[in-house]
C-alpha cells in the first residue's frame, strides 16, 4: 500500500512539473483572431491614403483591443433616456459657478472674440464632461476603430439586445449597423489625421462611450474642423481648458449662436451641437441659473 501511495505521488509530481515546464499557451489563436477582426480595417485605411507601416505599427500594439460591447451600446443608446436634471442640481450648479469665477477671465476674453456667453460654454462643459471630471472609459481610437470593425452583426450577436435579433427587426439593425460602422470608420480616420496634426499618440487620447473627445467632446471630425490653438502653443488640444472652450466657441458661432437670440433660436443652436431637447434645455437652463447666480452674488 506504501509503494502503490509513493507512485502516485511520483506520478503528481511529474503531471505538475510538465505544466511548469511546458506551459499551455494561447497567444497564436489570440494573434490570429485580432488579424481577422482587424486585417479589412487596416486594408482600408491604407487604400484611403493611411501610410502602411505606420498603420499596421499602431494596429499591432498591444493597447489595441477589439471591444464587441461597443456597437451594441451604440444601436440600443436612446439620448432621451437620459437624466439631465442631475446637472441642475445645487452641487453641481456650486461647482460650475464656481469654475466660472475662476475662469472667468479666459472666459470673458473667448467671449468677447466669439460672441458665446461665458454662461453657455460652462454649462455644455458641466453637460458634456462634468467640468472635465469625466473625460471618457476608454482610448477613442480603440473605440472607434470597435466599431467600424463592426460590419457583421454575428459578430456582435452575444452582446446585442435579443430584441433586436428578432426577424421583423434584424434588417433594420444590419442597415443601421452599416451606416454606424462607415460613420465610425470616417471619425477614425480623422483621428488619425488630428493626432499626425497635433504631434500626439492616438493611442493616448481618451474618448467617450461613442469616441468624443476632449473637455468640449467633439467628434474628431470636428476637432479638424472647429478646432482652435487658442494658447498658441502649436496644438489644438482639446483636453485643455483655453482650446477647449475657444472650439466651443467657435462651433456654436458656426451654426448661428448670436446676440438676442430667442429662447427657441438658442435651443435650435444647442441642438446642433447635441441632437437631444433634453440636453438642450439642461444646457440652456443651467446657463440662466449661473447667470442670476452671478447678479445676485
Amino acid at each position: 500500500m506504501a509503494g502503490w501511495a509513493k507512485s502516485i505521488t511520483v506520478l503528481l509530481i511529474i503531471f505538475v512539473l510538465s505544466f511548469l515546464i511546458c506551459p499551455v499557451s494561447y497567444p497564436a489563436a489570440s494573434k490570429s483572431t485580432n488579424a481577422s477582426v482587424w486585417e479589412p480595417l487596416i486594408e482600408q485605411l491604407i487604400r484611403d491614403g493611411g501610410d502602411e507601416k505606420t498603420i499596421r505599427g499602431i494596429f499591432a500594439r498591444p493597447e489595441v483591443q477589439f471591444n464587441p460591447r461597443v456597437m451594441p451600446r451604440k444601436l440600443s443608446h436612446k439620448e432621451s433616456k437620459l437624466d439631465y436634471s442631475k446637472f441642475l442640481r445645487p452641487e453641481r450648479l456650486s461647482r460650475a459657478g464656481l469654475f466660472l469665477d475662476t475662469h472667468k477671465e479666459l472666459l470673458i476674453r473667448i467671449e468677447d472674440e466669439y460672441g458665446i456667453p461665458k454662461e453657455i460654454k460652462v454649462a455644455i462643459l458641466l453637460v458634456e464632461t462634468d467640468l472635465g471630471r469625466y473625460l471618457g472609459p476608454d482610448r477613442a481610437f480603440n473605440i472607434l476603430a470597435s466599431m467600424a470593425a463592426a460590419t457583421d452583426i454575428d459578430r456582435i450577436k452575444p452582446w446585442l439586445n435579443p430584441e433586436l435579433l428578432k426577424p421583423a427587426e434584424r434588417n433594420q439593425v444590419e442597415k443601421k449597423l452599416r451606416d454606424k460602422s462607415r460613420w465610425a470608420y470616417k471619425e477614425l480616420k480623422a483621428l488619425l489625421v488630428y493626432a499626425e496634426q497635433n504631434k500626439t499618440d492616438p493611442l493616448e487620447i481618451r474618448g467617450s462611450i461613442f469616441g468624443a473627445i476632449g473637455l468640449c467632446q467633439f467628434m474628431p471630425s470636428n476637432a479638424l474642423r472647429f478646432g482652435i490653438d487658442h494658447d498658441h502653443d502649436g496644438k489644438i488640444n482639446l483636453f485643455l481648458k483655453p482650446d477647449a472652450l475657444a472650439s466651443m466657441a467657435n462651433y456654436l458661432r458656426n451654426y448661428g449662436w448670436k446676440d438676442d437670440l430667442s429662447r427657441k433660436e438658442q435651443e435650435a443652436v444647442i441642438l446642433k451641437y447635441n441632437y437631444s431637447r433634453p440636453y438642450a434645455k439642461a444646457v440652456l437652463d443651467v446657463a440662466e441659473r449661473l447667470s442670476e447666480n452671478s447678479k445676485n452674488k
